[in-house]
C-alpha cells in the first residue's frame, strides 16, 4: 500500500517552459509541484483540485498573472504569490490593493527565499484553512446548540477539544466582563492569573505595551475591552513583556463582539496568534535590505569614481594619439599610434562592459522598449563585422527576416548582435561559415539564431559561458576580448524580457540564439523612413569664437589646446579652478564653456549653478566634459542646464565637430530651453 503524498500540493503558472521546469527542481523536494505553462489552463485545474499554494508570473500572454490571480482568487482558498520584475511594479500595487494576492517573488529571485517564501505560504494556507474549518465547526455547533439541549453538550465538548488543540490563544467574556474561556494557548502566552485579574490591572500586571514603545495599553483599549463594546477588529499588534517573558512577544489579535439571538451584546471574545517569529523576519528583512541599499549606494560611488579616474588618463592617451594620427607620421610611428589608440580602446571597451554589468545587476539600466525592425539591426551589425570575417575568409550568409519586428532597445539590441556576430568569427575557423536566421515561435516569442563553424562549446563549458570574466577557450586560443561579452548580452536581453542560450551546431561549432518578444508592425514604418545622407559641411565665419575650458588636469588641457589648434578661428581660455573660471565666464562672455566635474575648489554642478543663475553668463551654452558615464549624473547635469554631455576619452572628432557648430552658429545658434533658477 502506497503512503500518502503529505507534501502541500503547488500550482506553477508562467508560459516560459524553461521557468516552469526550474521551478519545478527547486520545489520537487518539499512540494508536490503542478505546473502549468498556460493560466487558462490552469484555471481549469482549480475547478477540479485543491491547492495549498499558487505560484503565478506576471507577464503571461493572454492573461496577466494578476488578472489570473484575481480568477483564482473565486476558485481557491489557495495562497496566491505574484512572480514580478521592477517593470510591472504598477500591476503589483493593484494586486495588492485589490487582495488579489498574498505575497510576492521579485525577479530575479532567490532559490533559497523563494524556498521559504512557499514554504510560509504553504503554512499560511494550511492554516487558513484551519482556522475556515474551525469557523465552520463553531457555526455548525451553535444551530446544533438551539436543536436540542444533548446536542448542546455534544458539540461543546468537541468545541473544547478544538480549542485546546489549537495553537492560537482564545479568550472570551461575558456581557459583565468575567472571562468565560481561556484556552491553554491563551495562557501559555498571557497566564492564567488573567481570569481574575481586574481588566484595569492586566496591562500592567502582565506587561502588555504598545510595540516599539514602552507605553503601557490603556486598558479601555485592550482587545477584550473593545470587543465587549460591539467593535469588531482584525490584525490588533500588541507587545507582552514580563517576568515569565522577559524576551518579550508580538502577538497579533483579532476581535468579536458576542451577541444573543436578538443581537444584544453577550460579550466578547478575542483570538491571540504568537507572531515573533514573523516580526524577527521582518526585521532581518527590513536590515537586510537597508545593507543591500547601502551596499549598492556604495557600489554606485565607487563605479561612478572609478569611471572617472580611469577615464581620466585614457582621455590623454586617446585624445594625443588621434591628434598624432591626423598628422604626417613615418610608418614605424604611425604603427606605434595604431598600437596606444587599440590598447586604449580595449581598456575603454572593458571600462563601458564592467559599468553595463553593474548597471544591469543593480537595477539601474535604462532601455527604452519599442518596435524594432529587426533585418534593419541586424544589416547594421552584419556590415560592420564584414571586413573582419573578410580577413578570415569566413563566409557570412544573408538575413532573411525583412517582415520580423521585436519589442527591444535598438541600440542594445545592435550591441547584442555584434557582439554574438563577432564571436562568431573570432572564435571559428579560417575559412569557416557564420549563418543567421529568425523563425516565429510559440507564446509570441520570435527566436534568432547565430550559427558558427567553430570549434564548439563543451557541455560542461555552456553553464560558465554566460559568467562575467570566463573566457573558456578565448586565452588559449590568444583571442582578443574582455570576457564580459556575453555577461553583458544576457543581462541586456532578459531586461528587454528575453532570453539568450547556446547550443552544439550539428554540422560542428555553436548555434547563439535569443528570443525577444515580436511586435506588430508600427503604423507607417516603411513609409516614414527616410535616407541618411553625409552630414553637410559646416562653413566657418572669419570671426573669432572664445571657448572657456575650465579643467585642472594639465594633460586634459594640454590635449584640449591641441585640439583647439586644429581652428585657427577658435581662442581658448583656459581656468585650472572653478571660482577662475567663473570669473573669466562674466569677465569675457565666451561663446562656449566647456565644463569638467571634479575641480579643486568647487564641484562642477555648482559651477553650473552659478552660470545659470547669473544674467551676464545664463544664455552661454555649457557642455559638460567629464569621466563620469553614469546615466543619472548625465541626466541630472542635463536637467539642470547643461547644452550638452562629452564623455572622457573624447573622441577628437567629435569635439571638432562641436567647435565648429560653434563657430557656424555665433549669434544665430537655434533658441535652446533654458533651466531658470530662483
Amino acid at each position: 500500500m502506497t503512503e500518502v503524498d503529505q507534501r502541500p500540493p503547488v500550482l506553477i503558472v508562467d508560459d516560459e517552459q524553461k521557468i516552469v521546469e526550474s521551478l519545478c527542481m527547486l520545489l520537487d523536494e518539499g512540494f508536490k509541484v503542478v505546473p502549468s505553462v498556460s493560466p487558462v489552463e490552469a484555471l481549469d485545474l482549480l475547478r477540479h483540485a485543491q491547492f495549498a499554494v499558487i505560484l503565478a508570473d506576471q507577464r503571461m500572454p493572454g492573461l496577466p498573472g494578476d488578472e489570473f490571480l484575481a480568477k483564482a482568487q473565486e476558485l481557491s482558498d489557495a495562497t496566491r504569490i505574484l512572480v514580478t520584475g521592477y517593470t510591472d511594479i504598477d500591476a503589483l500595487i493593484r494586486a495588492v490593493n485589490h487582495g488579489q494576492i498574498h505575497t510576492y517573488v521579485a525577479k530575479p529571485w532567490d532559490p533559497a527565499q523563494l524556498r521559504v517564501t512557499v514554504f510560509e505560504a504553504a503554512n499560511h494556507s494550511r492554516e487558513t484553512i484551519r482556522r475556515k474549518k474551525a469557523a465552520e465547526q463553531l457555526a455548525e455547533q451553535q444551530k446544533a446548540l438551539r436543536v436540542s439541549e444533548a446536542a448542546f453538550r455534544q458539540q461543546t465538548k468537541l468545541l473544547q477539544s478544538i480549542l485546546d488543540s489549537m495553537g492560537d490563544g482564545v479568550m472570551a467574556t461575558d456581557e459583565n466582563g468575567k472571562t468565560m474561556l481561556l484556552n491553554p494557548a491563551a495562557q501559555a502566552m498571557v497566564g492564567a492569573e488573567l481570569a481574575s485579574t481586574p481588566e484595569t490591572q492586566r496591562s500592567e500586571r502582565f506587561g502588555i505595551f504598545r510595540p516599539g514603545t514602552e507605553t503601557l495599553y490603556p486598558a479601555d483599549e485592550l482587545p477584550l475591552s473593545r470587543a465587549m463594546r460591539g467593535e469588531t477588529i482584525d490584525g490588533i499588534e500588541m507587545y507582552i513583556r514580563n517576568t515569565d517573558r522577559p524576551d518579550g512577544m508580538y502577538v497579533s489579535v483579532n476581535v468579536r463582539p458576542l451577541r444573543g439571538d436578538q443581537g444584544e451584546a453577550k460579550g466578547g471574545v478575542v483570538v491571540v496568534r504568537d507572531i515573533s517569529a514573523a516580526k524577527q523576519s521582518e526585521e532581518l528583512l527590513r536590515r537586510a535590505k537597508e545593507e543591500a541599499e547601502r551596499a549598492n549606494r556604495a557600489k554606485s560611488d565607487f563605479l561612478s569614481r572609478m569611471s572617472h579616474e580611469l577615464r581620466t588618463p585614457l582621455n590623454s592617451i586617446l585624445g594625443f594619439a588621434q591628434v598624432l594620427e591626423m598628422g604626417p607620421l613615418q610608418e614605424d610611428e604611425l604603427s606605434s599610434v595604431e598600437q596606444i589608440m587599440k590598447g586604449g580602446q580595449h581598456l575603454l571597451t572593458l571600462i563601458n562592459e564592467v559599468l553595463d554589468v553593474a548597471r544591469i545587476e543593480s537595477g539601474r539600466m535604462s532601455l527604452s522598449l519599442e518596435p524594432v525592425l529587426l533585418s534593419e539591426v541586424m544589416q547594421d551589425a552584419l556590415d560592420l563585422i564584414r571586413p573582419l570575417a573578410q580577413k578570415r575568409s569566413i563566409t557570412v550568409g544573408e538575413f532573411l527576416g525583412e517582415h520580423f519586428y521585436v519589442r527591444a532597445d535598438r541600440q542594445r539590441l545592435r550591441q547584442v548582435l555584434l557582439n554574438l556576430l563577432g564571436n562568431g568569427i573570432k572564435y571559428n575557423v579560417e575559412g569557416g561559415r557564420l549563418d543567421v536566421a529568425c523563425a516565429a515561435r510559440e507564446n509570441g516569442m520570435l527566436r534568432i539564431t547565430i550559427a558558427d563553424t567553430g570549434l564548439g562549446v563543451s557541455a560542461a563549458d555552456r553553464e560558465k559561458l554566460f559568467r562575467p570574466f570566463e573566457r573558456l577557450a578565448g586565452e588559449s586560443l590568444a583571442v582578443e576580448g574582455t570576457g564580459l561579452g556575453l555577461a553583458l548580452s544576457k543581462g541586456l536581453v532578459e531586461a528587454m524580457q528575453g532570453a539568450i542560450g547556446v547550443a552544439p551546431n550539428p554540422g560542428g561549432g555553436s548555434i547563439f540564439w535569443i528570443d525577444l518578444l515580436s511586435a506588430e508592425r508600427p503604423e507607417g514604418a516603411w513609409e516614414d523612413l527616410e535616407l541618411t545622407g553625409v552630414p553637410e559641411i559646416v562653413s566657418v565665419p572669419d570671426q573669432k569664437c572664445v571657448v572657456l575650458y575650465i579643467e585642472d588636469n594639465p594633460s586634459n588641457l594640454a590635449l584640449m589646446e591641441r585640439i583647439v589648434g586644429l581652428r585657427k578661428d577658435v581662442k581658448l581660455l583656459a581656468a585650472g579652478h572653478g571660482q577662475m573660471g567663473l570669473d573669466l565666464a562674466k569677465a569675457h562672455r565666451p561663446d562656449l564653456i566647456l565644463l569638467d566635474l571634479h575641480l579643486p575648489d568647487i564641484p562642477g554642478a555648482e559651477i553650473l549653478q552659478h552660470l545659470r543663475r547669473d544674467a551676464e553668463t545664463k544664455t552661454i551654452p555649457v557642455v559638460v566634459v567629464s569621466a563620469d558615464a553614469t546615466p543619472g549624473h548625465i541626466e541630472q547635469l542635463l536637467a539642470a542646464g547643461a547644452e550638452s554631455y562629452m564623455t572622457k576619452p573624447l573622441e577628437v572628432p567629435s569635439m571638432l565637430n562641436l567647435l565648429d557648430r560653434t563657430l557656424a552658429g555665433g549669434q544665430q545658434r537655434e533658441a535652446k530651453a533654458t533651466v531658470e533658477f530662483p
